[in-house]
């Protein structure tokens, strides 16, 4: 599941947020913060947070 990170001019909020595999990419984006709708995506890791040892924190 990709993990895009985001950026909104507006208030200069950065946040992440998950797409569902096969889902359509959203064609506006809102801001977790001000709920601005220029937020712009500026990175998408693939995998997301489970990818590879199936635990988000890192220990096992």
């Amino acid at each position: 599941m990709p993990v895009w990170t985001l950026h909104c001019p507006g208030c200069g909020n950065g946040f992440r947020s998950l797409v569902m595999e096969g889902a359509r990419v959203p064609a506006v984006w809102v801001c977790s913060a001000c709920g601005s709708r220029e937020a712009t995506p500026i990175d998408v890791q693939e995998g997301g947070l489970f990818a590879g040892g199936g635990s988000a924190c890192g220990c096992g």
